[in-house]
């Protein structure tokens, strides 16, 4: 009983619809695991592709994906490619000449600063490509030779679900209405349509979630709420800059005291040190409520994904803090299947056990000097003022270019 009742509350999540059955998916990995199943899909696809992503390197993975897009434009196949302006700056400008030679139709998201009211813009964050309305490929690794690994450098560590079925059509709706702006030329709108979906017999159910605070849109965030609220025996949360705001530590502290076995698993040493500084700072508190920290060894941990209870799932772009609430558009998908999140629920333990170091509260305490504790709070009350700042800047008074 209890179990039929997990999956209903799970399946009441707050979002633009309910699950979807009907869908077969793949998990995948950061390094060659992903980037190969990347350029199958742009390989294989026969009419159309979506891709929107935070960042593409200029490097030997960047380039490979690049050409991939570029082959598939030259044999006919309509290409949208929209990238961040600002985590997008590393494209250079003959990267862009090249692929719009080659017929792919190509734009930046929005400018750094929408200057007219002085705002912040919001940043494309998400990283999904779409083939043909029926596969789709939703995570958090952005294109880069970082996320793929070289001979004696570990790749980050992330994660990204292949999706076919029925749900592609809601992300290709996701997709189409960030393309096609007002003032676009009609010829480079996207007009695709995706009638009768596949139906597989996996039979998994799948919700794909997004976070765009200009269009109200908090999706994301309301899943983990829930997830938190309705978890009943055990949570790993896989987190890359992970700052929850007051509600989400109200929420877990609460799961904690009812019994619920949370993992937090963050990465040892990350490429924002100012914000790895800050999430020190929730040390404390995270101990305290009898929740336990791992921190990952191997290389930095970019991953964005959480299970509960061996029957629910979430992988994506979204990080728990106020950034990715209403500063950035985020995708994930959800995954309501047990034998799928049980897998995961393994893989997660496995990566636990043999690449991350368990951060007790007696190890906290030795390291937890004077200089070590200001250094924290200074980190933590700086990040806290600029995410304020840019929730204050970032004010709706106009739609993002």
């Amino acid at each position: 009983m209890s179990d039929i009742r997990m999956s209903d509350d799970f399946m009441k999540i707050p979002s633009r619809h309910d699950y979807r059955d009907g869908h077969t998916i793949e998990l995948l990995r950061s390094g060659e695991n992903f980037f190969a199943a990347y350029e199958k899909a742009i390989d294989e696809a026969k009419q159309y592709i979506h891709f929107q992503t935070y960042i593409v390197d200029d490097d030997e993975t960047g380039r490979r994906i690049v050409n991939a897009l570029i082959r598939a434009a030259k044999r006919g196949i309509r290409v949208y490619f929209l990238l961040d302006a600002y985590g997008g700056n590393s494209f250079s400008k003959d990267l862009i000449n090249k692929v719009e030679e080659a017929g792919v139709l190509f734009r930046l998201f929005s400018p750094r600063l929408i200057t007219k009211g002085f705002q912040l813009s919001l940043r494309l964050h998400h990283k999904v490509l779409l083939a043909d309305g029926d596969t789709a490929i939703i995570g958090g690794m952005n294109i880069a030779d970082r996320y793929h690994g070289k001979a004696g450098l570990k790749e980050w560590l992330d994660f990204a679900i292949l999706i076919k079925g029925p749900e592609c059509v809601h992300v290709l709706f996701i997709l189409k209405r960030l393309w096609n702006r007002a003032f676009i030329s009609r010829k480079e709108r996207s007009r695709e349509t995706r009638h009768n979906p596949g139906q597989y017999e996996e039979n998994i159910k799948v919700k794909v979630l997004q976070n765009n605070w200009y269009r109200n849109k908090i999706e994301i965030l309301k899943s983990y709420r829930s997830a938190l609220k309705h978890a009943q025996n055990r949570m790993t949360i896989f987190a890359s800059y992970f700052l929850p705001g007051r509600n989400e530590r109200r929420l877990l502290r609460n799961a904690s005291r009812r019994g619920v076995d949370i993992k937090i698993v963050l990465s040892a040493e990350s490429d924002e040190p100012v914000f790895k500084r800050a999430t020190n700072f929730l040390y404390d508190f995270i101990l305290r409520n009898n929740i336990t920290i791992y921190e990952y060894l191997p290389s930095n941990l970019h991953a964005k994904v959480a299970t509960v209870d061996g029957k629910w799932s979430t992988i994506g772009s979204y990080n728990m803090n106020h950034l990715s609430d209403y500063g950035s558009v985020e995708m994930n998908a959800n995954i309501l299947d047990n034998q799928f999140a049980e897998k995961f629920e393994g893989l997660l333990q496995e990566i636990i056990e043999k690449d991350c170091r368990q951060v007790t509260f007696e190890e906290y305490i030795r390291r937890k000097t004077w200089l070590f504790q200001l250094t924290d709070w200074f980190s933590y009350q700086m990040i806290r003022i600029m995410m304020r700042l840019m929730f204050a800047l970032a004010a709706k008074r106009s739609k993002p270019v």
